[in-house]
């Protein structure tokens, strides 16, 4: 993983001056000329050596990228939220008979969320394959490994309390762990709202148009949980705060999902 953040980095479309060909190619692929900001990365230097022991020394990346999203490309998506129902959000609950897991309404917790889903269709719309595409792009990882698209909806007051995206039981799972978040803003917010990771000092503010990438595993183990980078949804103060996220696993999603089994 940190070869792929550090080409994401290198890369960066609007952090570099284009030539007409380069932009033309970016618009061939709906890609946007987004541009990236580090806000914590392992070092400076290349990473060469692949160890578990320097991995847990040193920090984490997390990266945004503004500009990922046109405001009609939010815009659109958050009515997709409307048109598949926001709904109260639930957590992760305990494990059933046939393997699946209840889903657990929690006080930590408190915003509300759309699926956009391969179940009913979603994910085949035409803005759902494009995100999910540019999405794949910038990473470098099949969109056949992502989540479908889960849109948020914070009204004022609501919040996410402190937690991790990587799921334990999906380690022995067809789709493997969530190893990647790719969270989308799809509104300014007037006030609070920030995503705020406790260990690492650092608290994103929300932004139409803006991405945060951030690894939920160690780069030399993408098996095993990071727990670095446990966050939080802080409290939205004044406003709407919408948001989509994209929760990147170690292999195929979408084919398991299908039958049931992630």
């Amino acid at each position: 993983m940190n070869k792929m953040f550090e080409r994401i980095v290198a890369t960066a479309p609007g952090n570099r001056t284009l030539t007409d060909a380069e932009r033309k190619e970016l618009a061939a692929d709906n890609m946007t000329e987004y541009t990236v900001t580090v806000h914590s990365r392992p070092s400076d230097e290349p990473s060469t050596e692949i160890s578990v022991v320097v991995d847990k020394s040193l920090p984490p990346w997390v990266i945004t990228f503004d500009n990922f999203l046109l405001p009609e490309e939010c815009d659109a998506l958050i009515a997709l939220g409307y048109k598949y129902e926001y709904k109260r959000s639930q957590d992760v609950g305990a494990a059933k008979f046939d393997g699946s897991h209840e889903g657990v309404q929690s006080t930590r917790r408190t915003s509300e969320n759309a699926w956009c889903s391969d179940h009913h269709g979603c994910r085949k719309e035409e803005l759902a394959v494009k995100i999910h595409e540019r999405m794949s792009k910038v990473m470098g990882i099949p969109p056949e490994n992502s989540e479908d698209l889960q849109m948020l909806k914070y009204e004022k007051g609501q919040f996410y309390r402190t937690h991790h995206d990587y799921i334990p039981h999906q380690k022995d799972r067809q789709c493997g762990p969530r190893i990647l978040t790719f969270f989308l803003y799809l509104s300014d917010v007037e006030e609070g709202g920030g995503t705020n990771f406790p260990q690492l000092n650092i608290t994103v503010m929300p932004k139409k148009g803006r991405a945060l990438l951030w690894p939920s595993t160690l780069n030399a183990d993408p098996m095993v949980k990071d727990g670095r980078t446990s966050h939080q949804a802080m409290d939205v103060i004044e406003g709407t705060k919408f948001a989509t996220n994209g929760w990147v696993h170690m292999y195929d999603y979408v084919t398991p999902q299908k039958k049931g089994c992630n």
